[in-house]
């Protein structure tokens, strides 16, 4: 069948389940005796019951037949003629002499003649009376008009029974007897036992409801026969259903309490387990081989597949993981020597009293598209480059560093910048398959007299202090993005440096810098941070300036890599 199953699980933990499907069994088994043996009941009280009536009905006609039309007619009139006659004073009390002497004169031969007929009737039947009666809605009295009894229990004709001095059925109740075919009132008395008590309507020659025949049988028999078939039939029973329980309590048990408490026991031990661990160490559902032939196998069959699937699926992020790592790792190395190919020998000029210069990039991702550089062409020029290459991540780097080659290789060779771009240009359009540009401004410095040429591929305009010491935009002539296609010619320009002066170059992801407003940093607040650090060596002012750029962003995600190079000329 199926393994794996925690007795404590099942005897503490879903103990309950256990309890909940027994109640129910049971109260299903009780539900379904008592359900039977009420139908038992009705199956054998109905068609005895309808038998006693059929009876009853049969005396009754017979009696009536036997009296004859005629005479019930006229003992009915007699009766109800002296009865409706007596003053209500003297009808109160029904075994007064005053009230008999109203009813003996109807006693003659022929009414004597007829009560033998009732006499006789009930002597030689199974019934305990019949009589001929009729009701007094008014004063809510059944009137007697013959009687079955003899002795000192026979009524005189006129006389009655009410609920005051007796028990009587109401009108409504001996109506509904007539119209039933099986309902009869059954009381119980210390002397005769269960009587049951028919009635049968008498009508006259025209049709109309003069009274009623009364027939009260012994229903003791009946009533013991209930008696000794649910003393039977109930112990039988019984044992059967708790047999059946039984029976069904092992079935559910191990088609459903099992498997469930099975399932649930490898679900929690399945949640403990390390998933990252050995494919044959998380298969608990797969142990399991539950075989019940119903929705729970079908339940298992799914948890099994999930657990494939959860297997899989962490196979999966394990070696995506570990492809991650590598990458990660790859990328970190990539980065190192990204970083390690940007000039960081602006401590080697710390002996030269004529210019103090520092640069620093600071990419989006691992690795960066921006790039600068600056390095002594002869001992009388200085150059520096600050570029940005379109788009992020390992192309833009890998585009960087081409690109940075060919600048420094050619600016070496000697030439204007405008020379230098147009050649890079060239260069860099032969191959670039992905159609990558990068824009680029270019300034060679000579040391002895400040001026700089300059030129400019599409990039940003810089920032130089003016006479009054602050830093303002200097607006120069642009070019086209080195890259966009070949044969392109640039343009150089010159401005001088004074002793003193500072030039600040950078990349657009500093101006586009941006906080969680989607607000950009812009070139007023580029101007503003500088001219709050104008007095700081490049070192400290670029380092303010990203500072500024921190808190503008506010936690905001870097979206562009950020570079600056600032220089102060000494002369």
């Amino acid at each position: 069948m199926f393994s794996g199953t925690n007795e404590s699980l099942v005897t503490t933990k879903k103990s309950s389940l256990k309890r909940m499907a027994r109640r129910a069994i049971l109260f299903g088994a009780f539900s379904f005796l008592i359900m039977t043996a009420i139908v038992e009941s009705v199956l054998f009280i109905f068609p005895t019951l309808q038998n006693y009536k059929r009876e009853m009905v049969h005396v009754g006609d017979y009696a009536y037949s036997l009296i004859g039309q005629e005479y019930v007619e006229q003992i009915y009139e007699k009766v109800k003629k002296v009865y409706y006659s007596v003053p209500d004073d003297v009808k109160e009390d029904r075994f007064s002499d005053e009230f008999k002497s109203y009813l003996i004169p109807i006693v003659d031969e022929d009414f004597l003649d007829a009560r033998k007929i009732l006499v006789k009737c009930r002597e030689t039947t199974n019934i305990g009376n019949i009589t001929f009666t009729f009701f007094d809605e008014e004063k809510e009295n059944l009137v007697f008009v013959l009687d079955g009894n003899t002795g000192n229990k026979a009524y005189l004709p006129g006389q009655y029974i009410n609920n005051k001095v007796g028990t009587i059925d109401s009108l409504k109740t001996i109506n509904k007897i007539m119209n039933s075919d099986w309902y009869m009132h059954v009381t119980y008395g210390k002397a005769n036992g269960f009587e049951a008590t028919n009635y049968k309507g008498i009508y006259d020659s025209l049709g109309n409801l003069i009274g009623y025949v009364s027939i009260t049988i012994s229903v003791n028999a009946f009533v013991n026969q209930i008696v000794i078939f649910l003393s039977i039939y109930i112990p039988i029973m019984v044992v059967m259903v708790l047999l059946l329980a039984s029976r069904a309590d092992i079935v559910v048990n191990r088609k459903i309490i099992r498997p469930i408490n099975a399932l649930a026991f490898a679900a929690r031990k399945y949640t403990s387990l390390d998933k990252n661990g050995d494919d044959e160490q998380t298969k608990v559902f797969q142990n399991l081989n539950i075989k019940t032939d119903n929705e729970i196998e079908e339940l298992w069959d799914t948890m099994v597949e999930m657990e494939n699937d959860v297997a899989n699926a962490m196979k999966k992020i394990r070696e995506s993981a570990a492809k991650e790592e590598r990458f990660a790792t790859e990328l970190d190395l990539a980065r190192s020597i990204q970083l390690s190919a940007l000039p960081s020998n602006y401590n080697d000029f710390n002996d030269d009293s004529r210019f103090d210069i520092f640069a620093m990039m600071t990419p989006a991702k691992e690795v960066g598209g921006d790039f600068y550089d600056f390095f002594m062409i002869d001992e009388d020029h200085l150059c520096m480059i600050i570029a940005d290459v379109s788009g992020k991540g390992v192309p833009a780097a890998l585009f960087m560093m081409n690109c940075k080659t060919l600048l420094k290789n050619r600016t070496l060779q000697g030439g204007k910048p405008s020379e230098i771009l147009s050649f890079v240009n060239d260069g860099i359009c032969e191959d670039n398959i992905n159609e990558m540009f990068v824009t680029v401004w270019i300034g060679i410095l000579t040391l002895s007299t400040g001026e700089i040429i300059a030129s400019n591929a599409g990039h940003e305009y810089p920032c130089i202090t003016g006479a009054d010491g602050r830093y303002e935009l200097f607006c120069e002539p642009h070019g086209v993005v080195v890259g966009a296609f070949p044969g392109l010619k640039y343009e150089d320009y010159t401005f001088r440096l004074n002793k003193g002066d500072k030039l600040f170059v950078y990349t657009d992801g500093v101006s586009e810098a941006q906080n969680r407003r989607e607000d950009f940093f812009g070139k007023d607040r580029i101007l503003e941070s500088l001219n709050n650090h104008v007095d700081e060596r490049p070192k400290e002012l670029i380092a303010s300036v990203k500072a500024d750029i921190d808190r503008f962003e506010d936690g905001a995600l870097q979206f562009d890599d950020i570079t600056m190079l600032n220089i102060t000329y000494y002369g």
